[in-house]
């Protein structure tokens, strides 16, 4: 499940949608529940490892660097998903 170079401009629900599938194979939450509003930690209630996992994932699937600094930032699943198509933007 990874993107090819072939399509470097991915829309943000595009994005949105395929994080959602990954956080479901990483946690078993349903995909409904992955919410761009949705606190990672507080609404989905997904630990550190979980969220490593889920972070390790979405760099394979995207073909993009999560630094590491930037992970504190990912409080909501929206903000992941910024971060995602905005480095998506500039490849």
């Amino acid at each position: 499940m990874s993107l090819s170079a072939d399509h470097p401009q991915v829309s943000s629900p595009d994005v949105h949608a395929q994080l959602s599938e990954i956080v479901r194979m990483v946690t078993a939450t349903p995909v409904e529940q992955v919410q761009l509003e949705a606190a990672f930690v507080d609404d989905l209630r997904i630990d550190s490892l979980s969220m490593v996992e889920i972070l390790e994932g979405a760099s394979r699937h995207f073909g993009v660097r999560i630094e590491d600094e930037a992970a504190k930032d990912f409080v909501h699943v929206h903000d992941l998903v910024g971060y995602i198509h905005s480095r998506l933007s500039v490849s």
